[in-house]
């Protein structure tokens, strides 16, 4: 579970305001209604856990937001209903939320009046999360349910491109809006149109390179440098076969890899230095067996351009993201 800096910015700008008392109004119960705040944004994205996982889809990390949360999941739901599911069950936590506060609040009665309006607060707090992320704006939580309700009457990469879309126009309106009313919802609606072409994208990726294996195209043919090798030969090598990475082997076992990057910014009297002084030692590496997705995954989190692809302890090929890029263009053709 990460934290986005939005989310720690919020915190720390209210908590500012409480101590300092810089804004009338803004105290502890401000502070402490942010930190709850926290919790039903991680209760929320857990009510999505909890189920995908009861689906059988694993959830890779979630990234908790202001104004709610993304959780990636491993893999797609596969059926329309289990999408819908899964994605009304973060604001059905809000709602609950609300209304079991909303009990408490009855419960009172009018009495303890500081309590009794931490409360009405919460519940407020709780039915906008909750209805802000119903918002027909992908890749929010209504956003994906409007995928799921079309992906029932068309194909998967259509329902996607269409929700995709209309979560675009959604948030240039939410930011226009809010250059003359409210500059936050500028952020909001940025964050929208980021991640509405990003999961597009990633969609998109995934259908066409879906049952493509690591070994389908790599390169097996694979020029390796040594790690005593001195920077200057490495880079001439690297301007005569026009590779810009190899991997540093060590008798036939793999020890790291060394990159046009990684060289070409070195001083003249480093030139003459080993390669091994300057290589990558904390390697990634994938299998001829493994999906070019799950590869392609591993370079964008590593934000490398090349993988060693390794079988049996030994190095069989490499792949980068221009091989995976040109098997995407082949596959689209």
């Amino acid at each position: 579970m990460e934290l986005h800096i939005s989310f720690l910015l919020l915190m720390g700008f209210i908590y500012a305001l409480a101590i300092l008392n810089l804004i009338p109004g803004v105290n502890f119960q401000a502070a402490l209604l942010i930190t709850l705040l926290f919790v039903t944004v991680v209760l929320h994205e857990l009510g999505h856990s909890y189920l995908a996982q009861k689906y059988g889809i694993r959830i890779e990390r979630i990234i908790l937001l202001p104004i709610g949360g993304v959780s990636s999941m491993e893999d797609l739901p596969k059926e329309p209903g289990q999408e819908l599911r899964i994605s009304l069950a973060g604001p059905m936590v809000n709602f609950v939320i609300a209304f079991i506060c909303y009990l408490l609040l009855l419960l009172l009665k009018g009495s303890y009046l500081g309590v009794s309006s931490f409360l009405s607060y919460f519940i407020l707090v709780n039915l906008i999360l909750g209805g802000f992320n119903l918002l027909p704006a992908y890749p929010m939580d209504g956003g994906r349910v409007l995928r799921a309700i079309l992906a029932g009457r068309m194909s998967y990469i259509r329902a996607t491109e269409l929700a995709a879309g209309i979560g675009k126009y959604l948030a240039i309106i939410m930011a226009i809006v809010g250059i003359f009313y409210n500059f936050f919802l500028v952020f909001i609606a940025l964050f929208i149109y980021i991640g509405a072409e990003q999961e597009y994208q990633a969609i998109m990726i995934s259908n066409y390179l879906g049952g493509i294996l690591v070994e389908n195209i790599m390169s097996h043919e694979v020029k390796t440098v040594k790690p005593d090798d001195h920077v200057n030969d490495v880079l001439q090598t690297m301007y005569q076969e026009r590779h810009m990475g190899y991997p540093v082997t060590d008798h036939e076992e793999i020890v790291g890899i060394v990159t046009f990057d990684d060289l070409s910014r070195l001083k003249k009297e480093n030139l003459e230095t080993p390669i091994k002084n300057f290589m990558t030692k904390e390697l990634i590496f994938t299998s001829p067996q493994e999906p070019v997705t799950t590869a392609l995954e591993k370079l964008n989190q590593h934000r490398v351009g090349r993988l060693p692809v390794i079988e049996n302890g030994q190095l069989v090929g490499i792949i980068s993201r221009t091989d995976i890029m040109r098997a995407l263009e082949i596959r689209k053709t």
